[in-house]
């Protein structure tokens, strides 16, 4: 199982991102997130991760409330995290 993960360092940017993307169409949810992410507001987007270049196209490019995108990969137990952005 795959899917994204977007973490910001701000609650605000964070659900005006989510806004934005239900907006266009893509299904987002708020969510904890991962201890394997260190850094961030503790909330952060799962997106599903068909949407990558969708969400990498949104992202404003001087956003500093931006954490990152990952990628996470779950295979049983095991969880892969690959920051993509």
């Amino acid at each position: 199982m795959k899917y994204l993960i977007v973490a910001f360092k701000s609650r605000t940017n964070l659900q005006n991102f989510v806004k934005t993307l239900r907006l266009v169409g893509i299904g987002a949810s708020i969510v904890n997130t991962p201890r394997s992410i260190a850094v961030s507001c503790g909330l952060s987007a799962r997106v599903e991760y068909r949407y990558l270049n969708t969400i990498t196209n949104l992202i404003r490019p001087n956003d500093e409330t931006l954490i990152g995108v990952y990628v996470i990969t779950r295979n049983g137990i095991y969880e892969q995290v690959e920051k993509v952005y």
